[in-house]
């Protein structure tokens, strides 16, 4: 089995030059944790998750030593403001740039190493065709839910 029979063809993506609240947006209306964020050309550039745009807004002294010893975090209210000062910002500020894209015929067996070995915020695989455009996205669930019976 290749990549190809297990991707979700044509996946939902942004442009690095969008603004991060129009990718929050995106994470309202789906149930998604990430998107690939592609350049005008459809090529993947990088993704963006919901974690990145909470690490972005969390104070950048609130580190878990400190946290440890607050037994606490920053108040609330001052992150609620910084993710509305960083939705203005743009996508390709905060994305995470650590992918390797695919091609459609990878093995489902490689395909499935990357994914358990993922240690940045993206959860999905992208797939591209020979020219890099982005033709889909693998995730573990794609994997797991379409194996053969």
């Amino acid at each position: 089995m290749i990549a190809s029979n297990v991707m979700t063809k044509n996946p939902l993506t942004i442009y690095q030059d969008a603004k991060v609240k129009e990718t929050v947006v995106l994470f309202r209306s789906t149930q998604l944790h990430d998107l690939p964020v592609v350049d005008d050309e459809g090529r993947p550039v990088g993704s963006v998750s919901t974690r990145a745009i909470l690490h972005a807004a969390v104070p950048a002294y609130a580190d878990d030593k400190l946290l440890a010893a607050m037994k606490g975090g920053p108040d609330i209210g001052s992150v609620y403001n910084n993710l509305k000062i960083i939705s203005e910002k743009p996508v390709r500020e905060i994305m995470d740039r650590h992918i390797r894209p695919i091609h459609a015929d990878t093995p489902t067996s490689a395909v499935a190493a990357m994914l358990t070995n993922l240690h940045h915020d993206c959860f999905n695989v992208l797939v591209v065709d020979d020219d890099g455009k982005l033709i889909g996205t693998i995730s573990a669930r794609d994997i797991v839910c379409r194996t053969p019976e």
